[in-house]
């Protein structure tokens, strides 16, 4: 048999001063007893807490019609693998110059920044036009009149050529 003041849904009382309080609300949220008080939850805060669970319920929805909505207008898959809203999207890749302005290279990892502008160089070209601005740099900073005056292309060619 059930001790007086519980039931199915309320939670036991287990010492004076506690009031048995529903175990789980209507939104599912579960609620806990307020040790001190002789009535549990305030009408004021009852309420706060009824309008709060309301907000929650409202954001919910229309987060789920959101995501819904991306989905359909993604082709129903969400643009990733695992059916949900993709949070990351892919950058659009610019078309790749036609070739390295250094080595005339035409496929490279990855496209640099050369001295005629961004990704005009292969990655082996942009490596080394990098290592040569920033020993021309420190030299610079250090006083020191640099061994190369002007990094131009046919500087870095002749460069290139002379590291193999």
């Amino acid at each position: 048999m059930l001790p007086p003041g519980s039931g199915p849904g309320i939670a036991p009382s287990s010492s004076a001063g506690h009031v048995p309080v529903p175990l789980a609300s209507p939104s599912g949220l579960g609620t806990a007893q307020i040790p001190g008080t002789a009535t549990g939850l305030g009408g004021a805060q009852d309420q706060d807490r009824s309008m709060a669970e309301a907000d929650m319920e409202l954001i919910r929805t229309k987060r789920a019609l959101t995501t819904m909505a991306a989905a359909a207008a993604l082709g129903g898959n969400g643009g990733g693998g695992s059916g949900g809203k993709n949070k990351y999207r892919k950058r659009s890749r610019a078309t790749p110059p036609g070739k390295c302005h250094s080595c005339n290279i035409r496929e490279t990892p990855e496209w640099r920044r050369g001295p005629d502008g961004a990704r005009t160089l292969c990655n082996a070209c942009g490596l080394h036009y990098a290592k040569l601005v920033r020993k021309r740099e420190k030299a610079l900073a250090n006083g020191e009149t640099p061994s190369i005056q002007r990094i131009d292309m046919e500087m870095l060619r002749a460069s290139a050529r002379a590291a193999d």
